[in-house]
């Protein structure tokens, strides 16, 4: 059966969109090849319009000098700058906003998991193992060297935060937080206009939900037993 017109246009068709995409494939794999060779030089590596690789210093005139592309190839573009925020961070770490008192705070809690962690290590070794050859003759474990370390950091920042009575801010802050979670019950109950039932059960249940936010467990049968403390509030009329 002879082709026919509409036949001959379709397969065209196919076959320039063919080449195209092999045209484009092509290209990706050369720019792919190149841009690996200008990465080795220190480069920015982008193809420009005319084919050629452009040869300004990698990050040259962004705020990421050395690494990706240059300011003219979309080096100062967020998605890029994020990018190498991200890749620096497994090394480095990324800022965090944080206060000085929470930063020691935070130190102080990072230090004595170091020193749990060393002294299990420590409780893993048998008795000939606390104390380990070396080059220059024998020496105590390394755990017990890091554990010691770890105390004398630990040690440091306590005193530091003693200093600046943090112990005292934290025992106000939980005191104010204590007062407005009493004040927003109170509110809270007052404004439900709850029954006389609902009233005595209202202390039981707001324990209950205190005790799951703080990370704590529900309420026993036991402990339902145990005389609640009152909550001030008024009864519908």
């Amino acid at each position: 059966m002879p082709e026919t017109a509409y036949g001959r246009s379709q397969r065209r068709i196919k076959a320039e969109k063919k080449k195209k995409d092999n045209a484009k494939r092509a290209k990706a794999n050369r720019e792919k090849k190149h841009k690996g060779v200008a990465l080795k030089n220190g480069r920015c590596g982008i193809m420009k319009r005319n084919g050629d690789l452009c040869r300004m210093w990698a990050g040259q005139g962004t705020t990421h000098q050395g690494t990706g592309p240059c300011r003219y190839h979309g080096g100062n573009l967020p998605n890029v700058i994020k990018a190498d925020v991200k890749r620096h961070a497994i090394l480095m770490g990324a800022p965090k906003e944080i206060n000085p008192l929470d930063a020691l705070i935070w130190c102080i809690k990072i230090t004595a998991g170091e020193v749990e962690f060393c002294t299990h290590q420590l409780s893993l070794l048998k008795q000939d193992q606390w104390v380990e050859s070396t080059i220059i003759g024998k020496q105590i474990h390394i755990w017990a060297k890091e554990r010691q370390k770890s105390v004398d950091r630990l040690a440091k920042f306590s005193k530091d935060a003693l200093a600046l009575g943090i112990a005292d801010r934290a025992v106000r802050l939980a005191e104010q937080y204590g007062a407005s979670i009493a004040r927003y019950t109170k509110g809270l109950l007052d404004d439900l206009e709850l029954t006389p039932d609902q009233i005595k059960k209202a202390p039981l249940i707001v324990r209950k939900h205190l005790a799951l936010l703080e990370g704590g467990s529900p309420v026993t049968d036991e402990e339902r037993r145990e005389p609640l403390a009152a909550i001030p509030r008024r009864v519908a009329s």
